[in-house]
């Protein structure tokens, strides 16, 4: 049903579950909501200086038009009085509005893929509190998304893969493998609509070695490697959120190949 309060909504099937004091589950009501768009404006806007707009810096909290519409993975610390650690947001083509697109959309041209698969879920707003990020809380939320992809069905996941800060130069050797080793067919190849754009290919670097490339690239995106993620050919400066990022997609069949790289390692 489109427009559907997702907090309303939880599948019985995820219902929460536990590793050691954290809980991993689906928020459910709005004050848990509200709690994990907090922890996305400290993450996002104090901690990695990005630039919340005045709504934003009123509410303390990192808002936008899909957060109603989706299921928001929550992280729980026992030991914090059950204070939100670590959240994700998942937002299915099914919820989406007759006029409205994915997050992803503002920055690419996704109708390629939109036309090759039916269930699409993009996953967005991932962020931990800096106090937890030993590698147990990201276990908990990407397992969680691997649950909710298959048992729902799910034939693609999409999102932005993103890295620090809006100098493109400082990632040239991360994007330049990416751009050699993980490239998304032309088919299937999302296309930049923003004019932030820059292609990859414009810069520079020949080659690019993974013992090199692989400092730069962050644990979430290690996981989405190892599931067979495709990349675009241009990456996004995006000031506001300090970020410079590329769209990223795992088809879900390829995915379930090898069921051992559901996890992804720290």
């Amino acid at each position: 049903m489109r427009h559907q309060n997702r907090l309303q909504s939880t599948p019985p099937q995820f219902q929460e579950y536990q590793a050691g004091h954290y809980s991993v589950r689906l928020a459910s009501s709005a004050e848990e909501l509200a709690e994990a768009q907090a922890l996305r404006y400290r993450v996002f806007y104090q901690e990695k200086k990005g630039q919340p707009t005045i709504e934003m810096k009123r509410l303390q909290r990192e808002v936008d038009e899909w957060d109603d519409i989706a299921y928001h993975i929550i992280v729980t610390d026992q030991n914090s009085a059950g204070a939100i650690v670590g959240t994700l947001r998942l937002v299915s083509n099914d919820c989406l509005g007759s006029n409205q697109c994915f997050y992803t959309e503002k920055a690419f041209n996704l109708h390629k893929l939109k036309g090759n698969y039916d269930r699409i879920l993009e996953l967005s707003r991932y962020c931990i509190d800096p106090q937890g990020r030993s590698g147990i809380i990201l276990m908990l939320i990407w397992k969680f998304a691997m649950k909710f992809i298959i048992d729902n069905k799910y034939q693609l996941m999409l999102g932005c893969a993103s890295f620090p800060g809006t100098d493109i130069a400082q990632h040239r050797e991360i994007l330049t493998y990416l751009y050699q080793q993980n490239l998304a067919p032309a088919s299937l190849r999302p296309h930049p609509i923003s004019r932030e754009a820059v292609a990859i290919s414009s810069l520079g670097l020949k080659n690019s070695e993974w013992n090199h490339a692989k400092k730069a690239v962050p644990t979430l995106l290690r996981g989405y490697l190892k599931l067979g993620a495709k990349i675009s050919d241009a990456a996004i400066i995006d000031p506001h959120f300090n970020t410079v990022f590329v769209c990223i997609y795992v088809d879900a069949a390829e995915m379930l190949k090898d069921k051992h790289t559901l996890v992804p390692r720290s």
